[in-house]
């Protein structure tokens, strides 16, 4: 767990082990999801990343899932 301090124009500073980890670079964005009292950084994943992640073997079903999952979460946020 790290530490981080709001700046007065609500910013913070993500620790540079945390930006190595999940490989951030300067111009990345970033989602920001609500949980309660809690608040959840994610980088944002680009469609184009995605490009060819449903060749693989078996995961038709587990894909349309997730892909369900993900547009069901999305719908959520835009609509409030």
């Amino acid at each position: 767990m790290e530490v981080v301090t709001l700046s007065s124009k609500g910013q913070i500073v993500i620790p540079v082990k945390v930006r190595k980890k999940l490989s951030l670079k300067e111009g990345d964005s970033l989602v920001l999801v609500e949980e309660n009292d809690a608040i959840r950084l994610q980088p944002l994943v680009h469609l184009s990343e995605l490009w060819g992640v449903d060749q693989v073997k078996n995961s038709g079903t587990a894909l349309k899932e997730l892909r369900k999952e993900w547009d069901d979460e999305l719908e959520k946020k835009t609509a409030l």
